[in-house]
């Protein structure tokens, strides 16, 4: 059998599939059998990963790659912002930090970034807040960044993008970083926006926001929880 024949997940539009993988086999539940695979929304990913080791399958779904970038910045952390990093982590680096404005939330994503140490995609919901990233990503790390909106599409290891060019580009981006940071998180609920979150793999994701919704339990709260966690 060669390699492409071996069974394998792999990323396509948005989606894992499992390839050579039969109707008979025992998946984990949020597969469904498409078009002769298995197949589930990327967002998945780390929920598949257990499952997948221990069926000693091949993983062919990462296309990010790990960064070795120190950061740059000489400031040290408050002790709430070092707290927020800490519950983080223990999440295993999946959930929502919120600060007030002007908490320096940005400061912890930076340190989130470099300590994750793996390709990380950054959304925000404005241009102004894209150029604003872009500053404050490349003079933090001393390294090429990415832009990705418009007629600009130029991916590096740390990339910025907004919602809408994220959510209209997830196909191509969405196998490519392993940290997702999204910016003002209260806007990802809004139609298709949620959609980034749901069409890329990446393990790791973090969300920023001083303005949670209220209603936890609601419609957005419960959207936000599946997407990038509590």
């Amino acid at each position: 059998m060669s390699r492409q024949d071996q069974p394998h997940l792999f990323f396509l539009g948005g989606t894992l599939v499992l390839h050579g993988v039969g109707q008979e086999t025992a998946v984990p539940p949020f597969f469904r059998w498409l078009n002769g695979h298995w197949r589930c929304e990327a967002v998945h990913y780390r929920h598949v990963l257990p499952w997948l080791r221990q069926q000693h399958l091949e993983n062919r779904v990462p296309h990010w790659t790990n960064l070795d970038a120190a950061l740059q910045d000489g400031r040290s952390p408050h002790d709430y912002q070092l707290e927020s990093l800490r519950a983080w982590h223990a999440a295993d680096r999946w959930g929502s930090i919120v600060l007030p404005t002007g908490a320096g939330k940005t400061f912890v994503a930076l340190r989130a970034l470099a300590e994750t140490a793996v390709s990380a995609l950054v959304v925000v919901p404005t241009i102004d807040l894209l150029h604003q990233w872009y500053a404050r990503l490349e003079t933090a790390f001393q390294m090429p960044i990415g832009v990705w909106y418009g007629l600009e599409k130029d991916a590096q290891a740390i990339t910025v993008t907004t919602y809408a060019s994220g959510w209209a580009h997830a196909e191509a981006l969405g196998s490519r970083f392993g940290l997702l940071i999204f910016d003002e998180i209260h806007h990802l609920p809004a139609p298709s926006w949620h959609e980034i979150a749901l069409m890329c793999a990446a393990p790791y994701r973090l969300g920023l926001t001083a303005t949670y919704p209220e209603d936890e339990e609601g419609e957005k709260g419960a959207l936000l929880h599946r997407l990038v966690g509590p």
